[in-house]
């Protein structure tokens, strides 16, 4: 069932314009522009909807500290090579890399060692078989994070279907006005539409990277927690009063 629709009205100003000077009004009269000394009304208004999130990243590395950098890096090589391979050529994950290095172990101003890290970021959508395969993976690799979010062809989709409720919000809110204001009507000067849909972060639950760290060998599926994020179209304008 389709989340409900919801319409805010978020602020109006309204500019009571005053007289021109006649020399400035003349001036204006003269280049070709006459000046518009109706009333206008600068206003906004929005429409927004919940929506679930479809999208969900896991970010996996492997770390290893060496003597030399080569042996590190050997290592790290070991492990992120089976999982690239087992993933590659599945047309329902992205994967990619999230970053590779190789930095100094310090003690006492003194390089002791060398550390190296790289990690791999899979991207799907929320699943049972996704949270299986991120808990399998966990296994070997460390799990660093898991990020819910709404991905773009969904938030333009849902944008799209809210035009219309904004738009009517927005000529509700200006009938709204200019009754109250005593004019008897209103022309639309200018309008543009705005959407906005936030990317919350939603970090793995502190078990799951508790059970890694502790050597837990058995793979534990992920628990899902996928939530919802708000998506808005929004109208801004003015109008301009009619006595």
């Amino acid at each position: 069932m389709r989340a409900p629709i919801a319409v805010s009205f978020i602020s109006a100003a309204l500019g009571l314009m005053p007289a021109a000077p006649v020399l400035a009004q003349a001036a204006d009269s003269f280049q070709g522009h006459p000046v518009d000394l109706r009333p206008r009304l600068n206003l906004d208004a929005s429409a927004w909807r919940e929506v679930v999130q479809d999208r969900v990243v896991a970010t996996l590395y492997a770390e290893q500290e060496s003597p030399e950098p080569a042996a590190g890096q050997a290592q790290v090589s070991r492990l992120l090579g089976p999982v690239l391979e087992r993933l590659r050529g599945n047309a329902e994950l992205e994967v990619q890399s999230a970053g590779y290095r190789t930095e100094p172990v310090w003690q006492k101003s003194r390089i002791v060692g060398w550390r190296t890290r790289g990690a791999l970021q899979i991207t799907g959508k929320p699943s049972e078989s996704f949270n299986a395969l991120v808990g399998e993976l966990a296994t070997t690799l460390n799990l660093q994070s898991v990020t819910y979010l709404l991905s773009r062809e969904t938030r333009l989709a849902v944008e799209q279907e809210l035009i219309a409720q904004a738009v009517k919000a927005f000529h509700e809110k200006a009938d709204t006005a200019t009754r109250a204001l005593g004019f008897r009507g209103y022309e639309v000067r200018e309008v543009s539409i705005g959407g906005s849909g936030p990317i919350e972060p939603m970090p793995v639950p502190k078990t799951m990277m508790m059970a890694r760290a502790a050597g837990a060998d058995e793979a534990v599926p992920l628990p899902g927690a996928e939530g919802r994020t708000t998506v808005t179209t929004t109208v801004s304008g003015s109008v301009v009063l009619l006595r």
